[in-house]
């Protein structure tokens, strides 16, 4: 139907009345509800690598598995800048005082010692020379962050490796595919006539605990990866990263192909995050839905109903909660999903002025020069970020923001009942 001139500035006028409402309307930022993994530490076993590779692998100035200084000092700088930017989106937390109300926060961290430390260098940043404590459990493992080391996640192993060997194909094809990965490897971070896990058959086995792990190259490989990838982060020098062959960002990617085949083919997979990552799920949900109708579905413990709810774990925590939500990113100089040090999934809780309620699920972390640089985090130059969308969801001046029914529906499907009868915050 043809518009009568009239009409057609009638249309236009309205169209410009609705583009100019969405440029007024103004959010703001009620609560964030976040998981960041531990910032950069050496491998956990340099005799174990050593022997796999041959090599003698380069120390850290820290014991193995430890956060380092420069990892220390990388999370501090990091926290110092989330919160700002959480407070210029409208977080009312520490805007008056240096030292925030106890009552406005609650961090709670893996009783891990890289983890721990993580989560106090981040509470000094945010809060700097007030003595903030984030809190953990008084035991090896916590439920919340290693349930399935407390026995406590029982995914069916039938399920996972029918999942698991749907990605993979066989062993000829994934083989096949990540072959010139394999190749580089034994070029660059094996002794000669050594790393004979990387000639071996491409599989999945099970550990005691349920875990699922690659077999053949992603044995080690994913390990290799891993460690490149924490030296050149925290600055060691070139000639000791990947034994000189790390020479920069885009080096580093290419030593990680197999390391990011662990992921995407053992870990992200839908029986194993359920099992193991429903715990902690649940406390997420608990924390984002305080103060609104859909909090009777998720009851926990009181001090989630704060405006600053921080959980500090591993990768794996952050992958289990991805695969349950169906939320993947590819950020620049990084394999697809990949979790660098310090990396943080955030929940940030937004309404508008008709009071309607919408979250911004957000993956951010440091590039891989940032880290090594430790570069200052600022406007200009701000951690590089992923902001999950689906149908329903719709871009803003602060990110994509999902209505927050639809987005508890979807973080939802995936349940179970998996470790619900621990004491989740007990610390002793």
């Amino acid at each position: 139907m043809k518009l009568s001139h009239s009409a057609y500035l009638a249309s236009g006028l309205l169209a410009l009345a609705i583009g100019s409402a969405q440029a007024q309307q103004t959010w703001t930022l009620n609560k964030v509800v976040s998981l960041t993994r531990h910032g950069v530490r050496p491998q956990t076993d340099t005799a174990k690598l050593n022997k796999a590779t041959g090599l003698d692998w380069s120390k850290f100035a820290v014991p193995d598995g430890q956060l380092t200084g420069h990892g220390y000092a990388g999370m501090r700088l990091q926290g110092n800048y989330q919160l700002q930017q959480w407070q210029s989106q409208g977080l009312t937390i520490g805007q008056t005082k240096q030292c925030a109300n106890p009552n406005d926060y609650f961090l709670w961290s893996s009783p891990s010692q890289r983890i721990k430390a993580t989560a106090k260098a981040v509470a000094d940043g945010m809060f700097p020379g007030c003595g903030v404590m984030p809190a953990s459990v008084s035991a090896k493992y916590g439920p919340l962050f290693e349930l399935y080391h407390l026995h406590q996640a029982h995914p069916d192993k039938a399920v996972m490796k029918q999942q698991i060997m749907a990605k993979m194909g066989s062993p000829e094809q994934v083989a096949k595919r990540y072959q010139a990965s394999v190749e580089l490897l034994k070029k660059t971070v094996c002794a000669p006539n050594s790393c004979k896990f990387l000639d071996k058959p491409w599989g999945v086995h099970f550990k005691s605990t349920g875990k699922p792990e690659l077999e053949g190259p992603g044995k080690y490989g994913a390990t290799i990866g891993e460690t490149v990838r924490l030296q050149y982060s925290d600055n060691l020098p070139i000639k000791d990263v990947a034994f000189g062959h790390g020479v920069n960002a885009k080096a580093v990617k290419s030593l990680m192909a197999i390391h990011a085949a662990e992921y995407n083919l053992a870990l992200d997979t839908p029986e194993f995050a359920a099992h193991s990552g429903s715990l902690l799920m649940r406390q997420i949900l608990s924390a984002l839905t305080a103060g609104t109708t859909l909090h009777a579905q998720y009851p926990g413990d009181q001090r989630l109903a704060r405006p600053l709810v921080m959980f500090f774990g591993h990768d794996t925590n952050i992958a289990e909660i991805q695969t349950m939500l169906g939320f993947n990113w590819q950020l620049a100089g990084y394999p697809r999903n990949d979790v660098p040090p310090g990396a943080t999934l955030s929940f940030a809780h937004f309404s508008n002025q008709q009071g309607q309620q919408f979250v911004r699920v957000r993956f951010a972390t440091r590039s891989l020069d940032q880290w090594r640089s430790l570069s200052p985090l600022t406007h200009r130059h701000p951690l590089l970020h992923a902001d999950l969308s689906f149908k329903g969801c719709q871009t803003t001046p602060v990110g994509t923001l999902c209505p927050i029914a639809q987005l508890v529906h979807r973080a939802s499907r995936l349940l179970v009942k998996d470790g619900q009868q621990l004491a989740v915050f007990k610390t002793n």
